[in-house]
């Protein structure tokens, strides 16, 4: 099983339900299971996806930060998950800014990319599926 985990930061009522890209990760391939969680999510959600970061074989990570001065919260303990298997991660892209969590994500060096376009964005992950 392959994971795209979309991690949201910034106030969700903002952004709304609709997650376009999650859908489309999704519908690629048979073997790719979308999930999302946000920094207000509560914390059984944040545990299930992490239960979903260790069985997953490789993880897209893409997140969407709308608020900058939002604090990271729940999803720490489910970024500490993602770097306790960095070898599954595949891309770790952060689109928007929030500085606390690219500090984090940079970590991951080659395998994290900042970027805000979305087509580019949406090439990354057909070859995430694709793989």
């Amino acid at each position: 099983m392959r994971l795209f985990l979309q991690i949201n930061i910034g106030d969700w009522k903002e952004k709304g339900y609709i997650k376009p890209m999650l859908s489309f990760a999704s519908s690629l391939a048979d073997d790719v299971i979308g999930t999302d969680v946000d920094n207000q999510s509560e914390q059984h959600v944040v545990d299930l996806v992490q239960k979903l970061v260790k069985q997953s074989q490789r993880i897209f990570l893409l997140a969407y930060a709308s608020d900058s001065t939002q604090p990271l919260n729940g999803i720490l303990s489910l970024v500490n998950e993602l770097f306790s298997n960095k070898d599954k991660i595949h891309l770790a892209v952060l689109s928007g800014e929030h500085n606390t969590f690219e500090k984090l994500l940079a970590t991951m060096e080659e395998k994290f990319v900042k970027n805000d376009e979305e087509e580019l964005i949406r090439k990354m992950i057909k070859q995430f599926a694709r793989g």
